[in-house]
């Protein structure tokens, strides 16, 4: 292998750690999302939702530079990038070649973390939704099922009923 590529494989490494301190990053504030909306903690909620709209842009960049990387890395021996990761890094020597296997194991890793967060986070959210309509469905009956208008479509449900008192 060249001396490039062993440059391309040190940048490679540099731009998973970088990834992976993203992710980590990504998964502490999702994690401190939750615990916001558990607390009903409105503008600590909106805080975090902005700041994981910034860490994702960063992770995306950071993705696509990493795949640059990989991209670049397959064309040095000659390989198509469709191939996998720990057949790619085969061409490496061997201290380079355990290094990039361990970051690629911790960004697996990692991805695995956040999505066990966005799991808990999504039923939290489906279990309060489903109370709530479970509540909202015995305090407004006439609300429930689906509503149909003369013409037979189906239809969202009024606002409550008004009743008027003609005699006052």
């Amino acid at each position: 292998m060249s001396t490039k590529g062993i440059k391309t494989a040190n940048e490679l490494i540099q731009i998973i750690k970088q990834e992976i301190s993203l992710m980590e990053e990504f998964r502490c504030n999702e994690e401190e999302l939750r615990d916001a909306l558990k607390r009903s903690d409105w503008a600590s909620l909106s805080d975090h939702m902005e700041r994981m709209g910034q860490i994702a842009d960063w992770i995306d960049s950071t993705e696509q530079r990493r795949r640059a990387l990989y991209s670049a890395l397959c064309a040095e021996f000659g390989a198509d990038e469709t191939i996998p990761f720990y057949q790619a890094i085969m061409s490496l020597p061997e201290e380079l070649r355990s290094e990039c296997a361990e970051l690629y194991r911790s960004l697996k890793f990692t991805t695995v973390k956040i999505k066990g967060v966005t799991w808990s986070l999504d039923s939290h959210i489906r279990s309060v939704s489903d109370t709530m309509q479970a509540v909202l469905n015995e305090l407004f009956p006439y609300r429930k099922g689906k509503l149909y208008s003369r013409h037979g479509k189906a239809r969202t449900a009024d606002t409550e009923p008004l009743v008027v008192n003609q005699h006052l």
